[in-house]
């Protein structure tokens, strides 16, 4: 009887998560189809384009910038170039970018590795941290380790991203006199901590309170009453009960982190999307824009999804 139950209950869970990927799937779509329209509408109704700045070289007539346009189909009425980069967009060609001449997917996919591999970083620690300063604070039930948890979240709550980028640029001229690059280890740290800060908050103080509330719970007293340590007490049990709101915001950082590489990228000079972004935003640059703001949606949209599947397998109530 029992192996049939279980057979049933893994088909079932299997199912249901079928059913969430296939929803979350269209979702994604739909979302990723309004975000493009909406930001291909925004940046062509914000006045000019990327070869509007060459009317100030004397050097350049008038001729030479209309066929410039002719030839990138900027000529051409606003629901066409959509619906000409939408075509190609599905064929997997996202274009060529005006400013650096090289198309698209490879500049913008060489740049999200770059900003992907700094969030992964600034989410580890995030994580880690959040987690160890959690575990102590319930195992050792210390007032002061309580109260400096606090302050910390307080603190890294309230001070501007800006503000941990310029001082970290500081600290990067001052030690070591150079400028961010890929494969300095240390300018990574550096970076990838500025990018962490306000997401400590964020875990810092919902791992703490979750931890804290199923520490009280019964399942906790009665693991105690069966004679279990108190580390697995909490790995076992507390930390499993208290990881579905971690799971949520997990899956909402990594829009946080995105968000955030901008600020830290352009004043840090680490060369991610972020940064990508600003440059192509600046020179009027759509088709780099455009695949900025798919990959940027894509991850958002994946990490939300990867956060339900998680929560879904971690807690029997969501089968």
């Amino acid at each position: 009887m029992k192996p049939r139950l279980y057979r049933f209950l893994g088909f079932a869970m299997r199912e249901n998560v079928l059913k969430l990927l296939l929803r979350k799937l269209i979702q994604g779509l739909l979302m990723l189809l309004a975000v493009s329209a909406i930001t291909f509408v925004l940046l062509s109704k914000a006045g000019g384009d990327a070869f509007s700045s060459l009317r100030d070289n004397p050097q350049v007539s008038e001729a030479t910038i209309e066929r410039l346009r002719i030839v990138y189909g900027l000529d051409k009425p606003l629901a066409a170039r959509y619906g000409n980069w939408l075509t190609s967009a599905l064929r997997g060609n996202l274009g060529e970018s005006f400013q650096f001449s090289v198309p698209v997917a490879s500049l913008v996919w060489i740049r999200f590795l770059n900003t992907l591999l700094l969030a992964g970083i600034a989410l580890l620690i995030a994580i880690v941290l959040s987690a160890a300063m959690s575990i102590l604070s319930v195992r050792l039930r210390n007032a002061k380790l309580s109260a400096a948890i606090e302050f910390l979240i307080l603190v890294t709550s309230s001070t501007p991203r800006i503000v941990l980028a310029l001082f970290a640029l500081a600290l990067t001229v001052r030690f070591s006199g150079l400028a961010l690059q890929t494969g300095n280890f240390s300018s990574i740290i550096l970076a990838a901590i500025v990018l962490a800060i306000p997401l400590i908050s964020l875990f810092l103080a919902q791992t703490h309170e979750s931890l804290s509330q199923a520490m009280k719970e019964d399942f906790i007293k009665l693991a105690r009453a069966k004679g279990l340590s108190e580390f697995i007490v909490i790995f076992r049990h507390a930390s499993r009960a208290a990881i579905g709101p971690l799971l949520t915001l997990f899956g909402l950082s990594l829009g946080a982190l995105l968000g955030g590489s901008v600020i830290v990228e352009t004043v840090l000079g680490w060369p991610g999307i972020g940064a990508l972004m600003v440059a192509a935003v600046r020179s009027r640059d759509l088709p780099v824009v455009m695949g900025v703001v798919l990959a940027a949606s894509a991850a958002v949209w994946f990490g939300n999804a990867l956060a339900e599947v998680l929560q879904m397998t971690n807690d029997k109530r969501l089968r």
